[in-house]
């Protein structure tokens, strides 16, 4: 595959491909996870897509068959097949209008089993980098830094752990997906955020070792350095009113533009 794989996880797609395409209604079978980015230690799972068609897909997703765990084709300790069942017409989804981590899932993706012609080029623009709404991202995050920073001073004054922990954490996610976007790097979710983190090429110094700190001792103190930091190297030019008109708008009020996060609903 021109891939650096470890044996058995060869072993293991060879597997899965032999296996999953025997179904006729089967398009494809994407690889991703830790295995397609490179991070995948001997004793990782696989990570993979199944695709169908958009009926074929609704109609298991309908049947609560949106997933697939087999762990009988794996012949290494601990292996297994983790996979979801997509659509076609979600990759194409994706790429019009997908999250940082729907895209991120299809990074370094790759086709091990295809039906489908021009498979690898709808993987390859579902994983785009969303230039074009980069600025205004920017802006959105580094008005929630300026937010959760004041946070952190209500949470001072009120001695609320609960909130000190919750506006470090996100004082954390949004200094970090500042630096991302500034790198034109996909966010990844929670698992990989760090990580991604590491190796961007364009950070503040020191950035891992004061979110370390913040998230080690969520204070006035730790919060200020980070955000300070962040401030200075985006250097976006925002208003305190500004951030608050951000924040109001996509934390506040998203639940006018869309079904609102889990956490609001």
């Amino acid at each position: 595959m021109g891939r650096a794989l470890l044996p058995q996880h060869e072993r293991l797609i060879a597997r899965a491909c032999e296996h999953y395409s025997a179904d006729p209604e089967l398009l494809g079978l994407i690889v991703g996870g830790s295995v397609a980015h490179g991070l995948a230690s001997p004793t990782s799972d696989l990570d993979v897509m199944l695709v169908f068609s958009d009926a074929v897909a609704a109609a298991r997703i309908e049947q609560d068959q949106l997933t697939v765990f087999d762990d009988t084709l794996a012949d290494y300790e601990g292996g297994y097949l983790d996979g979801k069942v997509v659509a076609l017409g979600f990759i194409d989804e994706v790429a019009a209008r997908g999250s940082e981590p729907a895209r991120w899932a299809f990074e370094d993706a790759f086709v091990a089993f295809s039906r489908v012609e021009g498979l690898e080029a709808r993987i390859a623009a579902a994983a785009a980098y969303p230039a074009h709404e980069r600025d205004e991202k920017l802006r959105d995050f580094g008005g929630h830094v300026m937010l959760m920073e004041w946070f952190m001073r209500e949470a001072d004054k009120r001695q609320d752990r609960y909130l000190a922990v919750f506006a470090g954490s996100r004082l954390a996610l949004y200094a970090g997906r500042t630096v991302l976007a500034l790198n034109r790097m996909l966010y990844p979710y929670h698992k990989w955020f760090l990580h991604e983190l590491e190796r961007a090429p364009a950070k503040p110094e020191g950035l891992l070792a004061q979110i370390d700190a913040l998230l080690t001792a969520p204070g006035i103190e730790t919060a200020a350095e980070l955000a300070a930091s962040i401030t200075a190297f985006a250097d976006l030019d925002l208003t305190m009113k500004e951030a608050v008109t951000r924040f109001m708008r996509r934390s506040e009020w998203n639940w006018r533009f869309g079904p609102a996060p889990l956490e609001d609903a």
